[in-house]
């Protein structure tokens, strides 16, 4: 007990208030193994440019990427030391080896632009952005004024001294008169207007002392780690002691400051102080500040002011200080219950003493009151409380003092009563409802008796429930309970919701008009008619702060949730949400912990941190927006040759991007800049491929995988959370270049190409049908000329039969019958020829055997067959037709004047040409045998090179040492389709 005694008296308690500065950690570190950053910088598009091991980072708000990725080429340095960013895109980079400038917005390392021209390379020793221009101290002892292209010197300063501690505040610091540099025991001021210099030496130890420079008009304050300020008024140094501060140490780890417009705010310690920004330092206002839990107990590395923040840089990463939006008033007394007000005195519940607060007075332990387990408040009158308490059922805080209240537990109750009490409701004036760990009981306030409320057909209807909340209206009970809500009238007993078995935690619950709203653990707001009968859930997915609403409270029609991730209000069926980068200064809520004061118009809701306060209806309207417009940062490409390119210049990174033909994917990579400040939504719409905006993943990358040419439209919509009218859109082009199927060229080259085929369908048609009238015109010939002929001959033969006497008639008989079968073999070979069902070259093979035996096995001459043996290759009708007939002309004449005795016949067809080869060995014997040979009355020869002319062939023919031989070799024409048999059944006509 001593020692929690102890414990509270010197724990640092707060008034009422708070300073209007709020932070939020804006990076973890690197990662979850590297999180000390010694330096960080912010450019003017939000990006976060952080040192870590002497490496650069850049974070866009969702990904930490090393600068070494995000620029291609080779880098001037190896190790950083520090970053500071200008207000027109560029980063100073101070290096092992020097100075280096990088420009955002030409993705470049500039070396001879007018503003860095014979900068980089040199030493720095103190670089500060005063937002209109940039300003840096060289290691040459130059100080120079650098703004958007040009650069000027102002003034030089002696490099002689030795420095041997670099403070880690600001030793170059500018306002609009006058430019302070502290550099080797001396200070240096600069009248910016007139150029006049003063050159002054610390007091002997300063210097070796000093952490930070901060400018006032009329001189300049030095902040001194171990003595807290010194003011130079331009005549001297003189201290300036404060009896605010409550200890001289002002070490970078309990101790911060910079100057804001016209004052100079001062954290130290646990305190917050605003002082005039002049000579005189006077005390304006002092407060409170969480900021030292969360940072100033951090050793810090450094820190840099970038727009209206300070990025602090820790070995626990980066964080950012910046006003809040909204001041709540804040009462730090640790993770609290239930609170009430007698007379002027607010007192907070919770575990151990309770705590006590006024307007007049800090908030500190009541000590008067025993520790105990204060749960909720119930006021009974102006000056009389009933508590609840979690163990010891009930006390009593009457003029703020605290008795236990009177217990008597009859001895016939049966129920098991248990002393662990949650919440507190009046059913008559002598009467109340006591929720606890089992069930509701009834406590009467002139005897003490304790009883269960118990049902006339129902029994103890509450038996075993935890009850968290109680309201009672005319007869009726409502309540909570870790199995849900229910209702109970004599006679009548309900589960209200959920209406079937399932069990849901249902926190608190408050009527308004003819709605029921429940405060549930996982399903957020539940709202019911009057009867219960219909239900709606508000959960995060219409906006609300979170699914776990811990408590709840209806003023003037406006429904105050305390949830495990915010402040959530509901008016008017919208959503307002505060969390920890509004200014909250704790996001989890407490159960019981609200209190509405009608007096004062105060509506307090309580917390794992403590308490706040505001006046409800200055939380209706939406606080101020703090939004970037949408922001690419980066983009990668998926080739079809397996390379991927990444780019993350920004002057690549334009409205309109332009793919390559042989893109397969695209990837777009959008940052989210001060999200740690304000959460907002983020939605994107790719037209013409999605109709409706879509929540962003949380990676913030948006993939196109598989586009066809044309243009994309990227449309990304940043809209803040509490006013849905509040939105910047940005709309992004992507457009593909089309590959060469896709474009016009490649169609005009389709539709001559179908056009060509077509000309040549119809000009082959139109060929085949030449050549079956020229067949047709071929037969009507033959059968003229041969076998009208034969017939004829037939004719004269039978007229011959009536002349002649017996002898000459046997050789008209027989003359008669072999012009017979002379006319019949004609007229076989000419159906044999058209016939289309004899085009393979089988068939060819087959009838030149047939003729060839018929006509020289009679005359005893042997015969050699040297044929394919291939099934299934077509030969061309009008080819097929003539190399028969050139066959069998050259195999008549072998009958007829060769004299041989062996016939060597060849047919081979190679799929380049078909040739055939009639060989004998008939011996020359003279020219006129000679004609003879070339053809039946010398027109044979001309009528096989008419035919073989016909089929585009050549025929050769002539002596050899071995014999006569005639060659015919017809070239097989290239046809535009795969083989010449699905040619010919294109193009067959019936």
């Amino acid at each position: 007990m001593f020692i929690k005694l102890l414990v509270g008296l010197l724990l640092p308690y707060c008034r009422a208030a708070a300073s209007p500065y709020h932070y939020a950690q804006v990076l973890t570190g690197i990662d979850n193994h590297h999180q000390m950053i010694s330096s960080a910088a912010k450019d003017q598009l939000g990006m976060v440019w952080v040192v870590s091991g002497g490496l650069l980072y850049r974070y866009n708000g969702v990904n930490v990427t090393a600068f070494s990725r995000l620029y291609k080429q080779q880098l001037p340095f190896d190790e950083v030391s520090a970053v500071t960013a200008d207000s027109w895109g560029r980063l100073w980079i101070d290096t092992r080896n020097g100075l280096f400038v990088f420009d955002t917005n030409t993705w470049s390392f500039p070396t001879q632009l007018p503003y860095v021209n014979g900068l980089i390379g040199k030493s720095v020793f103190a670089l500060f952005n005063r937002g209109d221009a940039f300003f840096l101290a060289d290691g040459e002892g130059t100080i120079w004024q650098i703004d958007e292209s040009t650069k000027k010197r102002i003034s030089g300063f002696d490099t002689r001294a030795i420095i041997d501690r670099k403070p880690l505040g600001k030793l170059l610091v500018v306002d609009n008169e006058h430019a302070w540099l502290a550099f080797g025991d001396k200070l240096y001021g600069i009248a910016l207007h007139t150029g006049k210099k003063q050159v002054v030496p610390f007091p002997k130890g300063l210097f070796d002392h000093l952490e930070d420079l901060l400018p006032v008009d009329g001189g300049v304050l030095l902040r001194i780690y171990s003595e807290g300020y010194y003011l130079f008024d331009g005549d001297g140094f003189r201290y300036l002691p404060r009896s605010e501060f409550p200890t001289n140490d002002f070490t970078n780890w309990n101790h911060w400051s910079f100057v804001k417009d016209d004052k100079v705010i001062v954290f130290h310690e646990d305190k917050y102080f605003e002082f005039s920004r002049d000579t005189a330092f006077r005390l304006l206002d002092e407060d409170t500040h969480v900021i030292d839990e969360g940072i100033l107990h951090k050793r810090l590395n450094g820190w840099q002011q970038g727009q209206d923040e300070w990025l602090l840089c820790t070995d626990q990463g980066v964080y950012s200080v910046f006003p809040a939006k909204i001041p709540f008033n804040f009462i730090a007394c640790g993770s609290a219950r239930g609170m009430v007000r007698q007379q002027d005195t607010y007192y907070f519940g919770g575990y151990g003493y309770l705590d006590s607060w006024s307007k007049t007075s800090d908030l500190q332990p009541y000590t008067a009151a025993p520790e105990n387990n204060y749960y909720t408040f119930f006021a009974l009158s102006n000056d009389t409380t009933c508590i609840a308490m979690e163990g010891d059922f009930l006390n009593f805080l009457v003029n703020g003092k605290v008795s236990a209240a009177p217990l008597h537990l009859p001895d016939t109750t049966q129920e098991r009563f248990n002393g662990m009490a949650y919440c507190i409701a009046r059913q008559s004036p002598d009467t109340l409802l006591v929720g606890t760990y089992n069930g509701i009981w009834q406590y009467a306030l002139s005897s003490g008796i304790v009883r269960p409320l118990m049902c006339p057909t129902y029994g103890f209807f509450s038996r075993g429930m935890r009850v968290q909340s109680i309201s009672y209206s005319g007869g009726d009970v409502t309540y909570t309970t870790d199995q849900g809500f229910f209702s109970w009238k004599p006679g009548s007993f309900r589960k209200v919701y959920p209406a079937d078995e399932t069990k849901l935690n249902v926190y608190a619950h408050a009527l308004s008009g003819d709605s029921v709203y429940l405060a549930t653990k996982g399903r957020g707001l539940v709202i019911l008619d009057s009867k219960g009968t219909h239900s709606r859930m508000v959960n995060v997915d219409n906006g609300l702060a979170s699914n776990t609403v811990y408590q709840l409270m209806d003023v003037s029609h406006t429904l105050f949730m305390g949830t495990h991730e915010g402040l959530s209000i509901l008016k008017d069926n919208r959503l307002y949400n505060y969390q920890h980068t509004d200014g909250l200064p704790f996001e989890e809520f407490n159960h019981q912990a609200i209190f509405y004061d009608k007096k004062e118009d105060l509506l307090f809701m309580g917390g794992i941190g403590g308490y706040i306060s505001f006046t409800p209806t200055e939380l209706l309207h939406a606080s101020p927006i703090y939004m970037d417009k949408p922001l690419l940062s980066g983009t990668r490409m998926g080739l079809k040759t397996n390379r991927y390119v990444d780019d993350y210049a920004r002057k690549t990174l334009q409205d309109t991007i332009y793919l390559p033909s042989d893109a397969v994917w695209f990837s777009m990579d959008f940052a989210r800049p001060n999200y740690y400040r304000q959460a907002y939504r983020m939605l994107f719409r790719i037209a013409p491929l999605m109709e409706e905006y879509q929540e962003m993943p949380v990676s913030s990358q948006i993939n196109l995988s598989g586009i066809s040419a044309g243009n994309y439209y990227v449309s990304v919509k940043i809209q803040a959370i509490n006013a849905s009218e509040a939105e910047q859109i940005h709309t992004w082009v992507i457009h593909k270049e089309p590959v060469f199927t896709e474009t016009l060229g490649f169609y005009v080259l389709l539709i001559l190409g179908v056009s060509g085929i077509l000309c040549y369908i119809l000009y082959e048609r139109s060929r085949k049908i030449k050549d079956e009238y020229k067949l047709r015109r071929g037969i009507s010939r033959d059968l003229h000329d041969e076998v009208g002929g034969l017939l004829t001959g037939i004719a004269m033969q039978t007229d011959l039969l009536r002349l002649k006497p017996g002898q000459i008639l046997g050789r008209s008989v027989e003359s008669l019958g072999s012009y017979s079968r002379e006319a019949i073999q004609m007229m076989d070979d000419i159906i044999w020829a058209v016939d289309s069902r004899n085009n393979q070259q089988g068939n060819l093979s087959d009838r030149m055997k047939f003729l060839a035996r018929q006509l020289l096995e009679p005359k005893n001459m042997s015969i050699t067959f040297d044929m394919d043996q291939e099934e299934g290759k077509l030969i061309k009708q009008t080819v097929r037709q003539n190399l028969y007939l050139i066959f069998k002309e050259a195999i008549h004449n072998i009958c007829k004047h060769s004299e041989a005795s062996a016939v060597y016949i060849r047919l081979h067809h190679t799929g380049k040409e078909i040739k055939m080869v009639i060989q004998d060995d008939g011996k020359k014997k003279g020219m006129a045998t000679d004609k003879l040979r070339m053809g039946r009355k010398g027109q044979g020869q001309q009528n096989m090179h008419l035919r073989a002319t016909q089929i585009g062939a050549t025929l050769k023919s002539g002596f050899t040492e071995n014999g006569y031989e005639v060659v015919v070799s017809v070239p097989i024409r290239r046809y535009l389709f795969s083989g010449y048999k699905e040619f010919v059944s294109f193009f067959k006509i019936s």
